[in-house]
């Protein structure tokens, strides 16, 4: 390592009077920094209550584009007046200590490194890095003890000093795509309100004395919301009005046996992802229904299809499961723009022949009709898919997952359908163990055990680095985020203000210097970013 370098890893350099930050004052683009430029605020010396850190590299991420759209009205900001009390956007963040307040000396100190978990709770309320906690879309960042001494404890995960800036700050997002395969799902009553729909009360009254039964009868259904609802030989008519009856946040509806009748549910498929809600079949009690839906990551050696995978959290399922050493033997992955999938090609294509995977894109352009490309992706795993991820917030895919999905396949609904976006599920689908789930954000034990991949080379996150730029095209990148102008990760060098935007295909033009040190498919890579860094500090 360079003495430049080694002097910058340190953080014992002079900090300078003043910094910039890309703050939001409202809803739209044009309402992040002023007249298009970051804002250039006074670096003040941190409370007793505070560190301050240097930003050294942020991932752009599609839920900055969501406060960018939503302003003061987002979910996470209700009540801001971001006009007077601005936030800074950015939660795909590495840092490192440059000074520590009074409170903190005896647990931090200047030259350490640490990623930043972006999902941060206080009392049970969220204040989230990024959103109501200014982010890292910036030279330099404080934290108080909110994000230090939380309901979790730290929410700041120390970094090895050999790993790379775009490497550990890339684990955040990555963290939320392993934790969609880590879900902590309740499989049995838990004690809460619960009710039994049966025609048969004498099966169920003397292991559940205090559920509420009642008859298979829609219009004898009792008031109120359950935490868990039984329902034996299911029909439509009886298992549309009872989803209505799910208390928010984490119930269960279990459909016992075979349907009574065939057909189609509407379901909540919003509810699914933010509600926690669950619809569990495949058994003939409670016991085989909880067997049934037990797993919830990908099926060692199995076959896994990826609906609407082009972006870049899409092409991190898809690398997960190649990567991992229990993934999918076949990772089929579809997309409506076919150079993405060229680009998933290009970029995994190596990894998946490495690891004995069987990676196949499809486009629509291919095909005559979309029933057409259906019946090729059918024809792969005939049998259907024992996983079938959605990475685009569109309910009818949620329909064409459940089709293409096997008997006790995991439908994991990834992308962020809102609360109130029905789909028409068939029953039949439910009833054969098809367990649907979804998760939104991640835990730091998810943070945690990525970056811990990274760091022992079992993952490798750079992989999904598209695109680089400095602090000053960070709006740009924005844009590009908003319109998928790059296949993946855009990643900010906040400390190389004046870094253009530059996806990684036009670095051998633009800066051959560091042509070289790219990786495979022309890929990020740790020596590509440490001559990135002698170039520019």
């Amino acid at each position: 390592m360079s003495e430049k370098l080694e002097a910058y890893k340190k953080a014992e350099a002079p900090l300078p009077e003043q910094y910039d930050a890309w703050q939001v004052f409202g809803a739209g683009l044009e309402n992040v920094g002023r007249d298009g430029k970051p804002v250039t605020v006074p670096l003040r010396e941190p409370k007793d209550n505070e560190i301050l850190l240097r930003v050294d590299a942020l991932g752009l991420c599609l839920s900055d584009i969501k406060i960018i759209n939503q302003g003061e009205n987002h979910p996470r900001l209700k009540g801001r007046d971001l006009k007077n009390d601005p936030t800074v956007l950015g939660h795909e963040c590495s840092a490192t200590v440059v000074k520590v307040g009074k409170q903190w000396q005896d647990k931090f100190k200047p030259g350490q490194r640490f990623i930043v978990q972006a999902d941060i709770y206080v009392d049970g309320e969220t204040m989230a890095f990024g959103y109501r906690i200014p982010g890292g879309l910036a030279e330099y960042t404080y934290l108080d003890e909110r994000a230090l001494d939380g309901d979790e404890g730290c929410y700041l995960l120390p970094v090895q000093e050999d790993t790379g800036y775009s490497q550990s700050a890339l684990s955040e997002p990555w963290a939320c795509v392993e934790m969609s395969y880590n879900l902590d799902d309740r499989l049995e009553p838990s004690g809460g309100p619960m009710l039994i729909v049966t025609d048969s009360p004498d099966q169920w009254k003397s292991t559940y004395p205090d559920a509420t039964i009642a008859p298979r009868e829609a219009a004898k259904f009792p008031e109120g919301e359950f935490k868990d609802i039984v329902v034996t030989e299911p029909t439509p008519q009886l298992v549309q009005p009872l989803a209505d009856k799910c208390m928010p946040k984490g119930a269960n509806m279990y459909l016992v046996g075979a349907p009574a009748e065939m057909g189609s549910v509407s379901l909540d498929i919003g509810r699914i992802h933010y509600d926690n809600l669950r619809f569990y079949g495949g058994g003939n009690d409670l016991l085989e229904l909880n067997k049934a839906n037990g797993r919830s990551d990908l099926m060692p050696q199995g076959t896994a299809l990826f609906i609407g995978a082009g972006g870049p959290m899409g092409q991190m399922h898809v690398q997960r499961a190649i990567e991992i050493p229990c993934g999918a033997r076949l990772v089929v992955v579809t997309d409506l723009d076919r150079s993405r999938l060229d680009h998933i090609e290009h970029r995994f294509g190596d990894l998946a022949k490495h690891k004995g995977v069987e990676l196949v894109t499809f486009a629509p352009e291919q095909f005559e009709s979309q029933d057409a490309m259906n019946e090729k992706i059918k024809s792969l795993s005939p049998n259907g898919y024992n996983d079938v991820c959605v990475l685009a917030p569109v309910p009818a895919l949620v329909i064409q997952a459940m089709d293409f999905a096997a008997d006790n396949a995991l439908v994991n609904v990834f992308a962020g359908i809102p609360i109130g976006n029905p789909a028409n599920l068939q029953l039949g689908d439910l009833c054969r163990g098809i367990k649907v789930i979804g998760s939104s954000g991640s835990r730091i034990s998810d943070l945690r055990k990525i970056l811990e991949m990274a760091e022992s080379g079992e993952l490798n996150t750079d992989l999904s680095v598209a695109a680089i730029g400095g602090l000053n095209v960070a709006r740009d990148g924005l844009e590009g985020v908003k319109t998928g102008q790059f296949p993946g990760k855009t990643v900010i060098y906040t400390q190389i203000p004046d870094l253009p935007l530059m996806g990684l295909d036009e670095i051998p033009e633009k800066l051959p210097q560091l042509a070289d040190k790219l990786g495979p498919g022309g890929s990020w890579t740790q020596e590509a970013e440490k001559a990135l860094l002698e170039m520019y500090l």
